[in-house]
């Protein structure tokens, strides 16, 4: 088994061949992270120790059974050693979970703010009964950040220059009164 790679759960499999029968779909629409590492199981409904659940930021249905979807995810608590990670339906059952008795997927601090994508390979669900909702698109959140960062540069670069010009307004006047 791929070390990365989640299973998906009986109870996952269940809603998705249900709504298919239907005519219907079901939406991966959050993402859980935990702390615990273990070796996930079929008959799972939850994370066996869940600390942080958001929704989907951003999904991509590539119409093959692939998915790629991302969250967003920050933490007020302690330092966050994710080694559990659980994709929601919108009814709140488990659809997939991945976890690694040992293996760290991503750290999470209180001072950083991870965005996480994940693919997933959906072969053992029918795929045209699996939808994805996300709350909207992650480069809006970049471009706050860029936009930020772009701030502070232009601020410094500012400072800067108006520190040369009074070095050179300074020096200028000293050699005019011939000190140097």
């Amino acid at each position: 088994m791929n070390t990365y790679q989640p299973i998906i759960t009986q109870a996952g499999l269940n809603a998705a061949v249900d709504a298919q029968g239907k005519g219907l779909s079901v939406q991966l629409s959050h993402i859980a992270i935990g702390e615990l590492g273990y070796t996930p199981e079929r008959s799972q409904t939850n994370l066996k120790n869940e600390v942080n659940r958001v929704e989907v930021s951003e999904g991509i249905n590539y119409q093959n059974g692939q998915f790629r979807i991302s969250g967003k995810f920050t933490t007020e608590q302690s330092n966050v050693a994710v080694r559990e990670v659980g994709f929601y339906l919108s009814d709140g059952t488990l659809f997939a979970v991945w976890s690694h008795p040992r293996n760290v997927l991503f750290y999470l601090t209180p001072m950083s703010t991870v965005i996480q994508g994940f693919d997933l390979l959906l072969s053992a669900a029918p795929a045209d009964a699996i939808s994805v909702s996300s709350s909207g698109d992650l480069r809006m959140y970049y471009d706050d950040v860029f936009l930020h960062m772009t701030e502070v540069q232009t601020e410094m670069l500012t400072s800067q220059i108006q520190s040369n010009t009074t070095i050179v307004k300074l020096y200028s006047e000293l050699a005019q009164k011939g000190v140097l």
